[in-house]
């Protein structure tokens, strides 16, 4: 409520008319004893933005673009790549070139796990800032090298065996996340701002932070199934909403649960799980799951309840023709039992001929 503050993925910003346009200047967190002291000053007319820190992300950007390398891509590249930049400078602008280290860049790009192809051009061109820090001396080594991209293709829905082992294995914050990814069905963006002021009537209420075309939101009300309720009964309520971290504040971004994911993917047990599932051919070798996944495992299930599209659509904010892509595995299920049902159901009429039905004659 605090005018010219604005939030995005849970970091504030101080929004101001700097020749003519918008500029956003990050701000403290708001319980930290140094915002009121900088609203303050950022408040104030005559106010100036302070200049970049050498060292920083926001000036290896500007320098960057300063640079030869930089100038001699083509206009294409250049405004492609700016994007990003201006991207990669809101958000962490302020962050020292030389502490970010290859865990940093991993959280950074599973932010956008969601958008994988969009993931993989974030690392590209943030590759590419961290090679001109050590053109210039910065650094010794490239953070971004060994951070695999993501791999591009659908989301898979988990298999119940990884489910069962993922809800034994995962610490209690982690299996409340995954709970509520699958009974909720949303984006995991969505998951970490659920609050418990949402609910009425156990149904949770609220607007899908993602903008569809033309500026849309989608408002949703969920209805919260009894294995979401009492999971969320089994730990302290700390923060106003249903996830947080272990200081009891709010996740700020959605890397930190999927960093949490890749953990418990690489847990024994559940490797074994990978393994075994993998041999009977349920999976595909090298298969992963993410936590977009559980949207598929949560679409999969209100089919096989019997909801139809539109009563899906409406619950997971979805349009029915995502429903029906998201829910085929589902239908092919369904129509299995249904074609099972009829097939075993009737009687096997023997054919003209046919002698395996006929009863042997007496000697």
């Amino acid at each position: 409520t605090l005018k010219n503050v604005t939030e995005r993925k849970g970091l504030l910003y101080f929004r101001r008319k700097v020749a003519g346009k918008d500029t956003y200047i990050r701000l403290p967190a708001i319980n930290s004893p140094d915002f009121p002291a900088e609203y303050a000053r950022l408040s104030q007319p005559d106010a100036k933005s302070a200049p970049l820190p050498h060292g920083s992300l926001a000036w290896l950007i500007a320098d960057y673009r300063r640079s030869p390398e930089w100038n001699v891509k083509s206009m294409k590249t250049r405004e492609n790549q700016l994007r990003y930049l201006q991207m990669i400078g809101v958000e962490h602008g302020h962050r020292s070139v030389s502490g970010v280290r290859p865990v940093h860049v991993y959280r950074l790009r599973d932010t956008l796990a969601e958008t994988p192809g969009k993931a993989n051009v974030w690392l590209s061109v943030f590759g590419s800032l961290m090679k001109h820090a050590m053109r210039i001396g910065i650094r010794d080594d490239n953070p971004a090298a060994d951070v695999p991209i993501l791999k591009i293709g659908e989301h898979e829905p988990w298999p119940a065996d990884l489910l069962a082992v993922c809800l034994e294995e995962a610490t209690p914050m982690t299996r409340l996340a995954i709970v509520t990814g699958l009974c909720s069905g949303q984006r995991v963006g969505d998951c970490i701002r659920m609050q418990y002021g949402w609910i009425a009537n156990g149904i949770m209420q609220f607007t899908q932070q993602k903008v569809r075309r033309g500026g849309i939101t989608k408002d949703v009300a969920v209805p919260m199934h009894p294995f979401w309720q009492d999971e969320l009964r089994r730990l302290p309520r700390r923060s106003v909403t249903l996830l947080y971290e272990r200081t009891g504040a709010p996740f700020k971004s959605t890397g930190a649960i999927q960093e949490r994911l890749r953990a418990l993917m690489a847990q024994p047990p559940v490797r074994e799980v990978l393994l075994d599932l993998t041999a009977r051919e349920v999976i595909a070798a090298g298969a992963t799951f993410t936590f977009h996944g559980l949207r598929k495992n949560a679409c999969c299930y209100q089919l096989e309840c019997g909801l139809n599209d539109t009563e899906v659509g409406e619950i997971l904010g979805m349009s029915p023709e995502i429903v029906r892509h998201y829910g085929k595995r589902a239908r092919a299920l369904m129509i299995a039992k249904n074609a099972a049902l009829r097939m075993t159901g009737g009687k096997i009429m023997p054919l003209t001929g046919a002698t395996a039905n006929v009863p042997a004659k007496k000697t």
